[in-house]
This record gives C-alpha cells, sequence and structure tokens, in this order.
C-alpha cells in the first residue's frame, strides 16, 4: 500500500511537470522567419504571429537590419530554413542558443530548389518537427487527406494537357518542391533563379512552343518580367497568378491550394 502510494505521488508529480510544461510551450513566442513557417507555426499552435522577413519580399531581396537582429536575440523560440537557405542569418543565429531554435528539414531534397516550402512533404516534416519539439501535439491526418484531395485533381489536369500535348511555362523554376510532390513539371522557365535575367536562347524555344500551340497557360510568380513574357507567347495563352511566398494565404492549406488552382487554371484546346 505505502509502495502504490509512493507510484502514485510520483506519477501526479510526473503529470504536474508535463502540464506545466505544456503549458509553458503552448504559450511561447515563437518567431518564425518566412510566412511559410509562420503558417507552419500557425497550424501547430493555433497562433500566427508576423514573420522576420515580409511575406511580400523575396528571400534574395530581404536585407537584415539591426531591428531584424532584435527581434530574433528577444524571441523566445526562432524557427528557421537553416544556412541553406537564409544564409543572411547564419552568423546571429549562431550566437542564440540551440534550445531556442529549430532549423526546418535541413537536409530535405526540397531545400536545394531554394524555396523548399512549396513542397507539401517540407511542409509536413516543418510540422512534425515543430510539434515535437514543443511537445505540442499536432495530428497530420486532415492535412495529408486535403493534399490527396489536390493530388487527384492535378492528376485529372494533368491528364487533359498530356492528350492536347500542351504543357505550362513558369517564369523562373521555383516551384519545384510543389511539382516533385505532385508528379508534374513545366516545359519550359523563363530563367532557372529568380535573380537572373532570361537568356536569348531561351526565349527563342519559348517563341517556338507558343508558336506551336504547346503551351497551354503561364505560371506568373512575384518576380516575373510581364513584358517578356508578352513578347514571345501569344497574348491569347492564358496568365495565372502564382504566389510562390504565401501572403495571399491565411493557412498552409490554402496556401498550397493556391498554388494547386493556378496550375489547375491552365486551359486545354
Amino acid at each position: 500500500m505505502v509502495l502504490f502510494s509512493r507510484w502514485t505521488r510520483k506519477v501526479c508529480a510526473a503529470l504536474a511537470i508535463w502540464c506545466v510544461t505544456a503549458q509553458a510551450t503552448a504559450t511561447m513566442e515563437i518567431l518564425a522567419t518566412t510566412q511559410a513557417l509562420s503558417l507552419v507555426t500557425q497550424e501547430v499552435t493555433g497562433k500566427y504571429a508576423e514573420p522576420l522577413v515580409p511575406a511580400t519580399v523575396p528571400l534574395h531581396d530581404f536585407s537584415l537590419k539591426p531591428s531584424h537582429i532584435r527581434r530574433l536575440q528577444a524571441a523566445e523560440f526562432v524557427v528557421w530554413h537553416g544556412p541553406k537557405v537564409e544564409p543572411y542569418l547564419t552568423k546571429i543565429m549562431a550566437r542564440i542558443d540551440s534550445d531556442k531554435q529549430l532549423i526546418v528539414g535541413e537536409d530535405h531534397p526540397a531545400v536545394a530548389d531554394g524555396h523548399p516550402w512549396t513542397s507539401p512533404d517540407y511542409l509536413t516534416l516543418a510540422m512534425t518537427q515543430l510539434s515535437q519539439r514543443i511537445q505540442v501535439p499536432w495530428n497530420s491526418e486532415t492535412w495529408r487527406n486535403e493534399m490527396a484531395l489536390l493530388q487527384e485533381a492535378i492528376q485529372k489536369k494533368q491528364q487533359k494537357l498530356a492528350k492536347g500535348n500542351q504543357g505550362y511555362v513558369v517564369f523562373h523554376d521555383g516551384i519545384g518542391g510543389f511539382e516533385s510532390y505532385f508528379g508534374i513539371d513545366h516545359i519550359s522557365s523563363f530563367t532557372d533563379s529568380d535573380d537572373q535575367p532570361p537568356g536569348a536562347k531561351r526565349m527563342a524555344m519559348i517563341a517556338s512552343l507558343s508558336k506551336s500551340k504547346q503551351i497551354a497557360c503561364v505560371l506568373v510568380d512575384h518576380e516575373a518580367n510581364t513584358r517578356l513574357i508578352d513578347a514571345v507567347i501569344d497574348q491569347a495563352v492564358q496568365r495565372q497568378s502564382i504566389d510562390i511566398l504565401g501572403w495571399k494565404s491565411n493557412s498552409l492549406v490554402q496556401y498550397v491550394t493556391h498554388l494547386q488552382q493556378a496550375f489547375i487554371g491552365c486551359t486545354t484546346p
């Protein structure tokens, strides 16, 4: 009886500690460096906070200022993509305790694309890692079901495009993670990087594709030069706006759905 009483007290004490820890992590102020990671944090914790990098600013255009450094140093916990995606944060994050930060999916294949958050698989990993790290439960069932529904619609559209011998063109090759996850691919891009101008050979090839009616639509992102697009692609070809940065989205499901709808919006003959 005494042993049972001691065991009970130990269990109660452990539960009390767990409850305090859970409450502390649930109220923790988390600073995410990008809009996508702010949406990841919101999905896990139910709370949204403004990211370090404004949602409308591409990472390669971001300039780290003293005010940003102060936000990072004052944050209770920082979630970021790591030095491969955000090299400008490497030095300051090296001075922040490891138990106060989380690098999301550092070795995920989508990182090489430069915009890994376009990959639902990367986002799934991010939510799982954050949930485990701050000890806040996250059920992935709803998320995975939503992705399955998007996949079904994308497959149907892909079949229609293939039947019409058409495909889509992107301005810059920045949605590789999204394309890899859903098993699709653009037939051409104006440029491989959002900070490089299109080359003459690439422009000529795209013009040829347009002339032969092989382009169903153009996915126009935040970096797109519409004058260049209009110069080589027939005006009758549909332009679809695509939000790579996620600034138009209030949730992760909405973000991936917006990407999917841009692709689904491609017309066929």
